[in-house]
């Protein structure tokens, strides 16, 4: 009869496998890992019936062990991406890791395998395979608790103790988890760790409504440093957009109420949507793809320079393109993603053209943004009729041009003038004196009253008296000024480098215009060297791992198979397979030749070895040892002087014993073996 207990325990695992296979999705794994389990649990059975058959229990190897890690670790790899999440597959691998483990154990049990592992896994590998489990695995995964607390306890402890054992258990863990809930809600969402956890976790300046003040966390915060772009590209704009808001009212800037048009996919690259301001934009042979790593939530916005003309997100079915030439609101949030621009002679050379047309010193960027029709342009002069009184202070104040005699003119000197006037009067500061979050008068008028502030009340400021003086403006947000490492593929964007900054429209064209003073920049402590190689480390890791998960690989896969096919249909590949084979058996035929030639001279060696061996074997017997590194012909000739010596004992003494004459009959065959081993063992053969 079955031992009760190992029945429970293999019901045990039998329901860990199957529970892990539903909460993964792989049903058929979970049932195959059970059936395994019975058979294990027969053949010990059957082998328990023969003490002679012990020995048949199959050795516990750590190679099987150590080796699963690598399909495990593959199949990570290849398993799709959860963005901005924790992705169910970092529990859900190691859970079947180990599983795995406990059979690998229990199937070695008395051959190194150990029950203690056993347990420890399934047990593991039971919690674990809760991880989003429907409510039927999640009251089996409590009988499978049961029966493994009977059938792994010590024999001898009452029933009632180990079902308190298991209650104490439960209760452990659920008030471990409601007080992990409490204490989260509490810690990160209430007084002083809300705003520790919202500055830590979020990014400001780039939501759809953008307040003045959002930027100035990034800026003083211990988060400063910290990376939150990779731009894969060794020419990494110096702007790259988040959003660019076209009304304000009271410090707050606002999208465009409705989105230009609804994009979708016109097509794919491996795994990414590709979305395109017009057909065919970034499939032109003049764009280049560039792909931008994440760690932020960027709020459905795909950050890209003011030319993009196409982004390719993953798990996105749909974007909405807004006439400020914003790719937005994707569903779900962005780890990753590729933007699409021009990339040709001909559009760099326009592109610095227009620059120098427009200012020889003006911080205007060379990268021009499509241009939009003369009837939406009036959606970028709006201007608050609360600020109008302000903004006409302000300009009398700075002295702005007032004529219009040629717009391209007029439009430059009056950047000029804003831009001498912020430098001259104006103090970079990451606070704005007189502002508090709960304050109810204009933040731009105490911009203005204290002249101190930082990008976001600049580009604002900037905005309004463009659009004040006629002239199309609209404030963006985004990233600027990158880190270039020499010898990276890369650039980086850490938090501190978050922006705001104005798109001014001149001869038909959008430019950038930076109007926060230059020269009054901060500056931060450079990154140590250490922390430099291991960004470098993790940003080549990373990119790897893109190209591994996101299906760049398949390309050159295909590639291959490609030339591979080609090759096959080839008639050279066949002579050169022909020839090859007569080369192979040709050396193979002479190998064969000097393998007889060699068996032969060996047959005959061997013999002479053999009978040197004998008698070797014969003398020591008699006394007689062949001393080290003494040769065969110095040993006879010892031999010989004995075998003379024996005889003229005899002759002198006229009575030899049977016994001195076995003694001399012994010697005299083993001097001969040795002579005849001379004679013959360096003949020719």
């Amino acid at each position: 009869m079955m031992n009760f207990r190992e029945i429970c325990k293999t019901i045990f695992f039998c329901i860990v496998s199957i529970n892990l296979g539903v909460s993964s999705d792989l049903e058929i794994l979970g049932f195959l890992v059970a059936t395994l389990f019975v058979v294990v649990h027969v053949k010990q059975y059957l082998l328990s019936k023969s003490a002679t058959n012990q020995r048949k229990i199959p050795r516990y190897r750590k190679v099987f062990a150590y080796g699963a890690i690598v399909p495990c670790a593959l199949w990570w790899v290849l398993t799709p991406s959860v963005e901005m999440g924790v992705s169910p597959y970092l529990v859900f691998i190691p859970a079947w890791y180990l599983l795995y483990l406990a059979w690998l154990q229990k199937r070695s049990l008395g051959n190194g395998g150990y029950e203690v592992f056993v347990v420890f896994n399934g047990v593991a590998a039971l919690f674990m395979g809760l991880f989003q489990a429907p409510r039927a695995s999640v009251i089996s995964a409590i009988v499978a608790l049961l029966l493994a607390v009977y059938a792994f306890g010590r024999p001898r402890v009452a029933l009632y103790k180990r079902l308190l054992f298991v209650l104490l258990y439960a209760s452990l863990c659920g008030s471990s988890y409601l007080g992990f809930k409490y204490w989260k809600s509490n810690r990160y969402y209430s007084g002083r760790w809300a705003e520790e956890y919202y500055v830590k976790n979020r990014v400001m300046g780039f939501d759809p409504v953008a307040a003045l003040g959002s930027f100035s966390s990034n800026y003083n915060s211990k988060y400063n440093s910290e990376i939150v772009l990779r731009v894969w590209d060794t020419l990494a704009p110096t702007y790259l957009r988040a959003a660019a808001y076209e009304k304000y009212v009271a410090g707050i800037w606002k999208l465009p109420t409705k989105a230009e048009k609804k994009l979708y996919p016109t097509r794919y690259r491996v795994d990414y949507a590709v979305f395109e301001s017009e057909d065919s934009a970034a499939a032109a042979p003049n764009v280049k793809d560039v792909w931008v790593q994440a760690t932020l939530n960027n709020f459905g916005f795909m950050f890209a320079p003011a030319n993009v003309v196409g982004v390719a997100s993953k798990n996105a079915d749909s974007l909405n393109y807004y006439s400020t030439n914003v790719f937005a609101d994707a569903n779900g949030t962005r780890s990753d993603w590729y933007y699409y621009v021009p990339d040709s002679a001909e559009t760099l050379a326009m592109a610095a053209h227009s620059s120098a047309e427009s200012s020889a010193h003006l911080s205007v960027d060379s990268s021009a943004a499509p241009s939009v029709a003369s009837d939406s342009l009036s959606d970028f002069m709006q201007i608050p009729n609360r600020d109008k009184a302000l903004l006409d202070t302000i300009a009398s104040a700075m002295s702005l041009p007032t004529a219009h005699l040629d717009s391209t003119q007029f439009a430059v000197q009056t950047l000029k003038t804003i831009e001498s006037y912020f430098i001259h009067n104006f103090k970079y500061s990451y606070i704005v004196p007189g502002r508090t979050p709960n304050s109810k008068t204009d933040p731009l008028s105490i911009f203005w009253k204290t002249k101190e502030g930082y990008c976001e009340y600049y580009a604002t400021l900037a905005t309004l008296l463009l659009r004040h003086q006629g002239i199309p403006a609209r404030y963006v947000t985004g990233f600027a000024r990158p880190e270039h490492v020499p010898g990276r593929p890369y650039s980086i964007f850490r938090r501190r480098h978050s922006h705001a900054w104005v798109e001014v429209y001149i001869d038909r064209k959008w430019f950038i215009f930076d109007p926060t003073p230059p020269l009054t920049e901060m500056t931060f402590a450079k990154p140590s060297w250490l922390s430099t190689k291991l960004e470098g480390v993790k940003g080549r890791f990373s990119y790897v791992m893109h190209l591994l998960k996101d299906g760049e690989w398949r390309r050159v896969v295909d590639s291959w198979q490609t030339a591979s096919e080609r090759l096959v249909s080839s008639s050279v590949l066949y002579i050169v397979l022909v020839a090859l084979l007569l080369v192979f058996a040709l050396l193979k035929f002479r190998g064969h030749r000097r393998q007889l030639n060699q068996q032969k001279v060996s047959k005959n060696a061997a013999q002479w070895i053999a009978l040197l061996t004998d008698a070797e074997k014969r003398l020591a017997r008699l006394g007689f040892n062949r001393v080290p590194g003494e040769t065969v012909s110095a040993f006879a000739k010892r031999v010989e002087q004995a075998l003379d010596t024996a005889r003229a004992t005899a002759l002198t003494t006229k009575k030899a014993s049977p016994k001195d004459s076995l003694f001399e009959q012994n010697l005299s065959i083993a001097l001969n073996q040795l002579r005849e081993y001379e004679r013959n063992r360096w003949r020719e053969n």
